[in-house]
Formats: structure tokens, sequence, C-alpha cells
């Protein structure tokens, strides 16, 4: 089953390589006027899916991720600090 929606303008794109030297892994670039008036903006939250030939790319909500714990695995600011001053 196959199912087409129409959102607005398309734009095709080539799937490159990925930097680094890894040749195995594929990259899609994307960073054009589109995607501005699209809502997603520098810091935009988004949620990508995965599927058989389809990808998905949604914008989260801003209020729900407004305020993020830190990550338990960086370290605090002050173990940077006292990382950097030891070096």
């Amino acid at each position: 089953m196959t199912l087409l929606l129409s959102y607005g303008p398309k734009r095709e794109v080539t799937v490159a390589y990925a930097p680094g030297g890894d040749t195995g892994k594929p990259m899609l670039r994307i960073a054009n006027r589109l995607l501005l008036e699209s809502g997603f903006t520098v810091g935009s939250k988004a949620e990508i899916q995965y599927g058989n030939g389809v990808i998905t790319i949604t914008k989260l909500d801003e209020q729900k991720y407004a305020y993020q714990k830190p990550s338990p695995f960086s370290p605090a600011i002050s173990e940077r600090a006292l990382v950097s001053s030891a070096s």
C-alpha cells in the first residue's frame, strides 16, 4: 500500500556519504529556506521516524522541550572547568 501526502513544495536531494571516513554511512543534508518557512528554526526540536523508503521529520512542541534536565552522562560545568584547568 502506498500513501502519498501533499504538504507543499517538494525538493529533490541526493543521498551522499557522511563525512568522517566511514564510506558506508549515507547522509541527507537539508538546509534551505523551506525548512525555515515550515517552522524549523535554529534550536527547534524535531522527531525523525524511519520507514521502508520513507523518512518523516516532525517539529516537536517547543513548550514541552523548553527546559531539559542536564544529561547524567555529561559532566557539570564546574567539573569541566576543573578538567580543563588541570590540563
